[in-house]
């Protein structure tokens, strides 16, 4: 499949009402204008699914958790994605049990390529106007990798 020939959504998931998980609302807001489809999911999981309409390419966009650094933007391909590890509800699952499932429910509709793009945060259980200057600082530079990937067809 030549380049001309994908199509790219971006789905940026987060709560806007919550410091460091409203990176992704932020990331939203700024990538008006990007040449893919462009979407805002305020929880992810299974919410996902229902946005997706048949392309070939998917980034996702979120506040995560693994362990770096605040700020830190994680460029994760589908192979590499972790698995989650607690108990599986609408509300739990993570990208890669969300696209599986996907797969079992949709098959032939799923993207194929996946690129989560993940901004370490640290405060999630305060206020939007608690968002830490890390993952503020972060936010722009994550637009600048998302559009690049756009552009090169990834």
């Amino acid at each position: 499949m030549s380049a001309s020939d994908r199509r790219t959504i971006i789905v940026c998931i987060g709560n806007e009402l919550v410091a460091d998980d409203g990176a992704g609302f932020e990331i939203f807001n700024r990538l008006a204008g990007c040449p893919a489809r462009l979407e805002y999911c305020s929880v992810g999981g299974i919410d996902l699914l229902p946005l997706l309409a048949g392309e070939t390419d998917l980034i996702v966009v979120d506040a995560v958790q693994f362990g770096a650094l605040p700020g830190t933007i994680h460029v994760i391909p589908w192979d590499s994605l972790p698995r989650e590890n607690g108990a599986i509800s609408s509300h739990g699952l993570g990208l890669r049990e969300t696209i599986e499932i996907g797969r079992i429910l949709y098959p032939g509709f799923m993207p194929e390529r996946i690129i989560l793009i993940g901004i370490e945060g640290r405060c999630f259980n305060r206020t939007r106007e608690y968002m830490t200057s890390e993952v503020r600082n972060a936010i722009d530079p994550a637009v600048t990798m998302i559009e690049e990937l756009v552009a090169r067809g990834q």
